[in-house]
């Protein structure tokens, strides 16, 4: 049974909207009191009271300039408190894509860090444009110069991969059991044949994830799942340019070449 009893009183920070900024405030540093005063717009006698807690519980402390720092315990709970906030964010702003789609392609460990895709936006098609979500990626993809896909769907039109390669790009494909040969047939096997060695790489996952489709590059990362009915949701997309959502991305791609194999496409 777990101790619902710690030193280390979470209340203390979750409940108070002032200690979780002033804590959130030092995470970028050390700050005066009248530095934290005007950041948190609150009187000093109200700054002071709230620093005193979060002396008394060791997570922040004033050094001999005056000015507060947080403890090594104070950034550990502070960091967790990001993750958590970010998380909430994320989950909030897209609620519908999480509780529509199937994530259990997602590992554990990434599903923890869904907060550092907080910065995306969700590209839907029109009824002009239906393919938009798709289109979309494809336009990123070509301004390039690093291509990772992960893919349990025959990719419409992939030969648009021809269209995207140069000396100056590097593209890794992983792909399942069921859309590897024909997508090689699709880019063209004759093609990808005089393609120096290093520029195209494509390997073979053999578990279907069923992933769907799902992309991570230089510039963006963007998934395109399955529908929790097991349809591909080709009309909709969750898209990120951010930093953290690349190196999601990367994460994911990464997990999935741990297990994948080299093809030979000589």
């Amino acid at each position: 049974m777990r101790n619902m009893e710690s030193r280390f009183n979470l209340g203390l920070i979750t409940n108070s909207n002032l200690r979780t900024g002033a804590l959130i405030s030092l995470s970028g540093g050390k700050k005066s009191l009248d530095d934290l005063r005007k950041e948190l717009n609150v009187s000093s006698s109200t700054a002071s009271h709230a620093l005193r807690e979060l002396e008394n519980s060791n997570l922040i402390y004033e050094d001999a300039e005056r000015n507060y720092l947080l403890t090594n315990i104070g950034k550990i709970l502070t960091n967790r408190l990001i993750d958590v906030m970010d998380l909430s964010e994320t989950l909030d702003k897209f609620e519908s894509f999480w509780l529509e789609h199937d994530l259990s392609a997602i590992p554990d460990e990434l599903l923890d860090k869904i907060g550092w895709l907080k910065d995306s936006q969700i590209i839907s098609g029109t009824p002009i444009n239906v393919l938009k979500a798709y289109t979309t990626i494809i336009g990123l993809l070509k301004e390039s110069r690093k291509v990772q896909v992960v893919s349990s769907v025959l990719i419409p039109n992939i030969e648009f991969i021809r269209d995207i390669f140069t000396e100056l790009t590097e593209i890794h494909f992983i792909l399942t059991e069921e859309v590897l040969n024909p997508s090689i047939e699709g880019i063209g096997r004759e093609w990808l044949g005089k393609i120096p060695e290093g520029y195209f790489k494509l390997y073979l996952v053999r578990q279907n994830p069923k992933i769907g489709f799902f992309a991570v590059t230089d510039r963006f990362m963007a998934v395109v799942p399955y529908r929790l009915d097991g349809t591909f949701d080709l009309h909709s997309n969750l898209m990120s340019s951010s930093e953290t959502a690349i190196d999601w991305g990367l994460a994911l791609f990464n997990h999935y070449a741990e297990v994948a194999e080299s093809v030979d496409l000589s």
